[in-house]
């Protein structure tokens, strides 16, 4: 997979260089979508951005495969709700440690959404806001055991893995088991397509 990277400052852009093992492809500045790449993962700092070059970062991405990991000098938990909303699959701190921001990348390498615990059940809460998850028509549609929708209830309710665990007296490493189970029968990628695919199988339901 192609890595790229929007930064000014060099001294950033040698520190991801240096926690990835490889030196990112630099896009330049001022951005236009004719330069921007169409897949890969792309790490942007933030800062570096005017709002509408934000703006027109967030658009492209959201229209093709591109995977863009958003780091900030001060991550703010309504801003990255709303990055990841807006379809960035990673959002974190610019100086995040190299063996954090390793994680990051593996983790949007398999397809999954990165980013502190306040952001991701803030997105899960905006979201769960909006509907009341219809959790039986998916155990039903898809063929989730029992337990597997015990689970599925308790994550559509926004609570973290250690919460779940906790609440039906199993380990985490239980839940997280349960948990890739599910998202391999629906063919969600994470928990937020999870709920995505809930409010589609609520429409779908009226």
């Amino acid at each position: 997979m192609d890595y790229f990277c929007i930064v000014m400052r060099d001294d950033i852009a040698r520190r991801w260089s240096e926690s990835l093992d490889t030196r990112p492809a630099r896009t330049s500045l001022p951005l236009s979508a004719s330069a921007l790449p169409v897949e890969g993962i792309c790490l942007v700092h933030w800062q570096s951005l005017g709002s509408a070059e934000r703006e027109l970062l967030l658009a492209h991405t959201h229209g093709c495969g591109l995977r863009l990991v958003v780091l900030s000098d001060h991550p703010d938990t309504d801003e990255g709700r709303e990055i990841i909303r807006r379809g960035a699959k990673a959002y974190g701190n610019t100086f995040v440690t190299h063996s954090l921001l390793s994680e990051m990348i593996k983790a949007v390498k398999r397809g999954d959404i990165w980013a502190g615990p306040e952001v991701l059940q803030s997105v899960l809460r905006q979201l769960l806001d909006q509907i009341e998850p219809p959790t039986q028509t998916l155990a039903e549609h898809y063929g989730l055991s029992e337990r597997e929708n015990d689970v599925l209830v308790e994550v559509m309710s926004g609570v973290s893995n250690k919460v779940v665990a906790r609440r039906l007296d199993i380990t985490e490493r239980t839940v997280k088991a349960h948990m890739s189970a599910i998202l391999n029968k629906t063919g969600a990628r994470d928990r937020v397509e999870l709920i995505l695919l809930a409010q589609r199988a609520e429409r779908n339901a009226v």
